[in-house]
């Protein structure tokens, strides 16, 4: 976003460190001023200092990409990792993202919002079932706000990658390692295209669109088989 469009962009997290070492980088490479905060999806405290910054400084787009998985069999002893998982993905999401909309609603310039939802949950996934369960909650709440928000000069809409060579990926057990992740730059490319020309849904990558229409054409439980296949299954 700063590259391409110099954008001055706000950067939320929860590692100050990763925080101030991309602010600085975004400064050198670009010339760009960069803000940050340190906050976390998941806290009440957190949303509302984001939402007080995006008022502070009349910020007119959302790339809303925090996210959580949790790899393997779904069993009880991992009621821990999937509360957290929902806790960002669903529960904090959802509360942030309605404060965004109501503060870019009250403002006088068009403004957008693009979540980052997965493949995953248009196919469903064996082993990360709750992860892709949680970003089937985003893709479906975003088509329907599309419409909702339609004539508002608010545009929403979702960003559904597949498997990207991030370290999420490495945490996934996948059994053919990098094979198929798409590379990170390309993949954000993509993302801010589909914010700036206000997508409502978007898919980068033709090998990942090519899975959408499987799973809309194929039987859902041979889509959820096929999606099982890059795991490592338990012994």
């Amino acid at each position: 976003m700063a590259a391409s469009y110099q954008a001055k962009p706000l950067i939320v997290g929860r590692r100050l460190d990763n925080l101030r070492e991309l602010q600085s980088e975004i400064g050198e490479r670009f010339n760009v001023p960069c803000e940050i905060i340190v906050a976390d999806q998941r806290e009440i405290e957190g949303r509302e200092k984001i939402a007080a910054k995006v008022i502070e400084l009349k910020v007119n787009a959302a790339f809303l990409a925090a996210g959580l998985t949790s790899a393997g069999p779904f069993d009880a002893s991992r009621a821990d990792a999937y509360a957290e998982v929902i806790g960002t993905n669903v529960a904090g999401f959802t509360d942030l993202l309605a404060r965004l909309i109501a503060i870019f609603r009250q403002q006088p310039f068009e403004s957008s919002i693009i979540a980052v939802s997965s493949l995953a949950g248009e196919t469903s996934v064996p082993f990360q079932a709750v992860y892709g369960a949680s970003k089937a909650y985003v893709s479906t709440l975003m088509r329907a706000l599309s419409v909702e928000l339609a004539g508002t000069g608010v545009s929403v809409g979702s960003f559904a990658p597949g498997g990207i060579d991030t370290d999420m990926a490495a945490l996934s057990d996948l059994k053919w390692g990098k094979f198929g992740l798409m590379d990170v730059d390309r993949c954000a490319t993509l993302a801010v295209d589909a914010l700036v020309h206000r997508r409502s849904f978007a898919i980068p990558g033709m090998g990942n669109r090519l899975t959408y229409l499987a799973s809309r054409a194929l039987p859902r439980s041979l889509m959820s088989r096929l999606a099982a296949l890059p795991y490592r299954r338990p012994q």
